[in-house]
Formats: C-alpha cells, sequence, structure tokens
C-alpha cells in the first residue's frame, strides 16, 4: 500500500510535536519540510526554504503548516492550489477576513482544509461534553476559564512578529488563550453578547495585548467568564469550570473533577494523556486530531475542524478588543 507523502513547513516549536506524532504512523511518509533556516533540515527526506518551490517540486497527499500566523493564509492557499490537503496550525486567520477566505479554499480546490485545535481532542474535554448531554447534570449555567502563562521579553525578542499586531493579529488571546475560548464556544454555543477589556501589563515594547478578560453572554443564558495573561510567574495549567444546575465540573491540572454545587469535595474523573518530548500545556490532542485527520483524509470516518468553525473563535476575540476599545458591549 502507498504510504501517505506528508510536507511539514515552519520548523519551530510545534513542529517538534507534528513530526512526533507523524513519525509513529506507519502509513505516513514525511516527503518534505520547509524552513528559512537551512540548519532544519531533517536527513531522508526533501529540504526548501520556499514552500512555493516546495509544492511545486514535490508531490504531497497533505502539509502541516507550522508558520507564524501572518502565513498562514498564504501558504494554506499555495497548497490547497496544487492539490494538497492542509492541516493548518492556529489561529486560522488574524482576523475574519483572512479566515473567510480560507474558509473558500476548500471548495474552490476541492480538497481538506483543517485547523489544528487540538485541546477539542483531550480526553477530560471529550468527557466533560458527554456528560454535561446527561439529565442528571441539568441546565448549563455558567463557564469561568483561566490562562494564565508566562512569556517574557526574550520570548518577544527571539520572534519580534509576536508583538506585532500586523504579524501576530493579537497577543495572549490569539497565541495563547485561543484554545480555551474555543472550549468555551463549544461548551456554550452561540453568543449573544461580549463585554471585554485587553491591556499590556508587562510594561514590553509589544503592540499587542499580554492580558485579557471578557464576559461572555451565550444565547441560551449561559455566562462565561474569560480571564487570560502572559504575565504569570509561570505556565499554569489551564482551569475551565463548567457550573451546571445539580453538578459543577473542573478541568485544572489535565484531570477533570466533578462536586456538588458549593461543596469543597470533590470526585476524580479522569486525566488526560501527556506527550513525551513535548510542552505538557499544549495538551495531548495532537495525536488524536492528527489521526483523526488522516482518517477523513482516506474517508475512513475520521473528522477534523473546519475554517468555519475555527473562525467562530477570532470572531469572539475581534469582539473582545471591540469592547476594550469602545467600553461597552458588543453584540455578537
Amino acid at each position: 500500500m502507498r504510504k501517505v507523502r506528508v510536507g511539514l513547513v515552519g520548523c519551530g516549536t510545534v513542529f517538534r510535536t507534528h513530526l512526533q506524532q507523524l513519525r509513529e504512523m506507519k502509513e505516513i511518509e514525511i516527503a518534505a519540510v520547509c524552513d528559512i533556516d537551512e540548519s532544519k533540515r531533517l536527513p531522508d527526506c526533501g529540504f526548501y526554504t520556499d514552500y512555493h518551490e516546495m509544492a511545486r517540486q514535490e508531490t504531497l497527499d497533505a502539509v502541516h503548516i507550522c508558520l507564524p500566523h501572518y502565513l498562514h493564509e498564504d501558504a494554506a492557499r499555495t497548497f490547497a492550489a496544487a492539490g494538497i490537503a492542509v492541516l493548518c496550525e492556529k489561529p486560522v486567520g488574524m482576523n475574519l477576513e483572512q479566515c473567510a477566505r480560507m474558509a473558500q479554499l476548500e471548495q474552490q480546490y476541492g480538497v481538506m482544509v483543517a485547523v489544528c485545535m487540538q485541546n477539542r481532542w483531550n480526553r477530560t474535554f471529550c468527557r466533560l461534553q458527554e456528560l454535561l448531554r446527561e439529565p442528571e447534570s441539568g441546565k448549563l449555567l455558567g463557564i469561568k476559564a483561566i490562562a494564565a502563562w508566562n512569556r517574557t521579553l526574550e520570548y518577544y525578542q527571539a520572534s519580534p512578529w509576536r508583538g506585532e499586531m500586523a504579524h501576530a493579529g493579537g497577543g495572549c488571546m490569539m497565541n495563547q488563550a485561543v484554545h480555551t475560548l474555543d472550549l468555551m464556544l463549544c461548551l456554550g454555543g452561540e453568543v449573544a453578547s461580549v463585554s471585554g477589556q485587553i491591556c499590556r501589563l508587562s510594561g514590553y515594547p509589544i503592540e499587542v495585548e499580554d492580558t485579557a478578560c471578557a464576559s461572555i453572554t451565550f444565547a441560551n443564558g449561559c455566562k462565561g467568564l474569560f480571564f487570560g495573561s502572559v504575565v504569570n510567574a509561570s505556565n499554569a495549567s489551564i482551569e475551565i469550570e463548567v457550573y451546571c444546575e445539580h453538578v459543577t465540573y473542573c478541568i485544572k491540572d489535565y484531570t477533570l473533577w466533578r462536586s456538588a454545587p458549593g461543596s469543597s469535595d470533590r470526585e476524580r474523573i479522569l486525566s488526560d494523556d501527556v506527550l513525551a518530548e513535548t510542552k505538557a500545556y499544549y495538551g495531548a490532542g495532537h495525536r488524536a486530531l492528527i489521526h483523526d485527520f488522516y482518517r477523513a483524509l482516506a474517508g475512513a470516518g475520521g473528522h477534523y475542524v473546519t475554517v468555519e468553525s475555527a473562525s467562530r473563535v477570532i470572531r469572539l476575540i475581534e469582539d473582545i478588543g471591540k469592547s476594550s476599545a469602545r467600553q461597552a458591549a458588543v453584540e455578537f
């Protein structure tokens, strides 16, 4: 059986997570990688410093885009136009205009275009979604989500694009807490309105926010509270607390807990897997997401995050920024 020929574009930090999972898949042949740094060359596969040339020269079934945010749209279009399926790292776009153009690629070129929102595949989150559908939980009342990480000045100096609005599209919400906000949307459903504040608490010479908070009103009446920042002393685990009529659920320290409303006693339900040789706060969802992507590509029943689905969180991030600028709530 012919192996699936795969390329990877961008050999930065998250590239290693994708590479690790692909190397474990017997049906995958890593055919080529691309990076402007020639020291990132891998043995036994093609290497390019220009992804346009890679798209022209290589016969690929799929490509993983692990580039800075501002290159996602051009790279996705380049490979989709060559008939190559795309798995793009977050964010799907820096703004809704980019998202709209990205969403056209599947129909325009007849290839899959998927977005890497891997935390949707975390075991704790999948189980939480199942529990919320059970009558015993009762009505969903509220969601609290906290993403408190640390990014030093050296982080922005090492890759200046991270602090530039034109190249990053945003700061802590777009680059770090995008998954947390995405999970809130998956749980809460359609948004009615949002009131938010963004700021820079670090004092770093950057254009993007390093801290954000928001009150989210969902169409079903559920209330959401979000706080995200990269000025914490360390990278704390993501915390998501869900309040229902009859029970409270909490994901923290990569473990799903259950308690009675108002009680300090809690019951452990399950914990997430932890991938070796990767950052724990990425979650372990990359493995399941990548396997599902290739099952979908083979027509074997897998599913993937569409551009349209991944664009919802970009709209939410934009509206939190708008609300902060206007000092008023924004209708979603």
